[in-house]
């Protein structure tokens, strides 16, 4: 950006750069719900939630597979995955097909709460070990402190990286 001093000259700070993300809630509709984001540049859509088929011996978190136009999905249930007591029976639920890095998978989340535009210079970091955070930082949207999830982390839990459990292939 830059800004007016007293005399009229430009003088150059930060530019700033702003991306939008798809904002969606977590858990139960109480004080347990949670708020996180992601880039919607990453996202291939949103659907309706389908009981997907449960895959033997897989993490906990992972809700089973879905049949994507002849593409089988893993479907993650972000909820679990991030240890919050999710929602059931809740007929809004949705899955989110998301891309990353070559890889398409569905995080299954209670609603989506909408979109909005994050500016790089409102993110807050967290004060964790970011290899294995799933937060790559905090931002506050209307009053809510709302996580921006990291999918790498996310993805290397599910294909046995530094971040996971049981290697998966997807």
């Amino acid at each position: 950006m830059r800004y007016a001093s007293n005399n009229g000259d430009l003088a150059d700070k930060a530019v700033s750069t702003k991306e939008q993300m798809i904002l969606f809630s977590i858990g139960q509709p109480d004080e347990n719900q949670q708020e996180y984001c992601i880039p919607i540049l990453m996202i291939k859509e949103i659907r309706e939630f389908e009981r997907p088929t449960k895959l033997p011996h897989s993490p906990h978190y992972v809700e089973g597979a879905i049949n994507l136009r002849g593409n089988i999905l893993p479907v993650i249930n972000l909820a679990t995955n991030l240890g919050v007591q999710p929602e059931l029976n809740n007929p809004r639920r949705i899955v989110v097909i998301v891309e990353y890095e070559g890889r398409t998978f569905g995080l299954l989340v209670d609603r989506v709460v909408g979109i909005t535009d994050i500016s790089s210079g409102e993110i807050q970091p967290v004060s964790v070990d970011a290899s294995t955070s799933e937060l790559s930082g905090l931002v506050m949207v209307e009053d809510k402190m709302i996580g921006i999830l990291r999918l790498d982390n996310i993805v290397s839990q599910l294909v046995g990286g530094s971040g996971g459990a049981a290697a998966m292939e997807f």
